[in-house]
């Protein structure tokens, strides 16, 4: 089957043909692979800043944003059948499993040694088939499967969120994204259903396509630094230290600020205004099923002329400039296979 690969040895990117995987387990499902969603980190694999292939491997199949068809089901999953819609999770548990992946909290593993699916020492989904464990899929209904391809990365959002409503004492009525990509667009939307009063700050400016889609949402947006507006949360979905440092200083008294993005930043944060004022900062990355499950949810009741807008589908064949090319226009670029 055909599958887009990073080479560890050569540090290149190219489509290979590798063998199909067939089911090795009675509780195992194997499934074809309909649609694959770009992000950064697919960008930043590409350019070897971090991953690693499977052990003894010296290539890593790309790809962990992924909707599929059920293909066929192992004696043991009664669950799912043949025609079923399914995106798969990402992370799997460290052996032995810790506290967190004994509890299906992978995405809360404490030891590190975990794998993740397209990332981290296992194979991804930019290929034409894959198998996974029935536990590992969420089934989507087939009402949703021209947006599937978005559970993943709006489950990390829904994990955010929830971090954020159980850290902030009671009265939260007002929401600050920073960042006008898909998470920071997902992020708002799930804020939005939720009632809450949400700005998104990008470096797009007023009169761009992003933020004409945020605003057809009936979401606020403003370009970031042009905005004195402060939130009871701050979702950073930039990726930018500099933006990161500044989403602090957009918080209110007991307010609370997730970084989904940002890496190493250099700059200065009063902690006495932290103390004073009661406000934390927490980090957040990957998702539970619960996560996942909320997702699909929430899914289906955001508004879809905002959803299909937000998607740009490319064939597979195009993955060298999706991947390792200027980023695209569109919110969300994903591949059919």
């Amino acid at each position: 089957m055909r599958a887009v690969t990073l080479n560890y040895q050569t540090r290149s990117l190219r489509q290979r043909e590798v063998p199909d995987p067939v089911l090795a387990r009675d509780t195992q499902v194997l499934f074809r692979i309909l649609e694959v969603g770009v992000c950064g980190t697919d960008r930043e694999l590409a350019n070897f800043r971090f991953g690693e292939p499977p052990a003894g491997e010296e290539f890593l199949i790309l790809g962990h944003e992924a909707l599929g068809e059920v293909i066929a089901a192992g004696s043991a999953v009664h669950e799912l059948k043949p025609g079923d819609l399914v995106v798969p999770t990402v992370r799997r548990a460290c052996v032995p499993a810790c506290v967190s992946c004994a509890r299906s909290r992978r995405d809360l593993c404490v030891t590190g040694a975990y794998t993740e699916r397209g990332i981290l020492q296992a194979h991804g989904y930019f290929a034409d088939f894959a198998v996974d464990e029935a536990a590992d899929l969420i089934r989507i209904p087939a009402g949703l499967a021209g947006f599937g391809v978005l559970v993943e990365p709006l489950s990390v959002v829904e994990k955010a969120i929830q971090t954020a409503l159980r850290i902030h004492e009671p009265g939260v009525g007002s929401a600050i994204v920073t960042g006008a990509g898909p998470i920071g667009i997902l992020a708002a939307l799930a804020l939005q259903l939720r009632g809450i009063e949400v700005t998104v700050a990008s470096l797009e400016p007023e009169n761009s396509p992003r933020a004409a889609l945020i605003r057809e949402a009936g979401i606020r947006y403003t370009t970031f630094g042009a905005t004195a507006v402060k939130a009871d949360i701050v979702i950073e979905a930039t990726g930018a230290p500099s933006a990161a440092l500044q989403s602090v200083r957009m918080l209110r008294p007991l307010g609370t600020m997730i970084a989904l993005g940002a890496c190493v930043a250099d700059g200065r944060i009063s902690f006495l205004d932290l103390v004073v004022h009661n406000q934390t900062i927490a980090g957040s990355v990957n998702a539970s099923p619960e996560s996942f499950a909320q997702a699909v949810d929430d899914l289906g009741r955001f508004p879809a002329a905002t959803l299909r807008a937000m998607i740009h589908r490319v064939p597979l064949q195009d993955f060298e400039n999706s991947i390792l090319g200027p980023p695209d226009p569109h919110p969300k670029l994903v591949h059919t296979l």
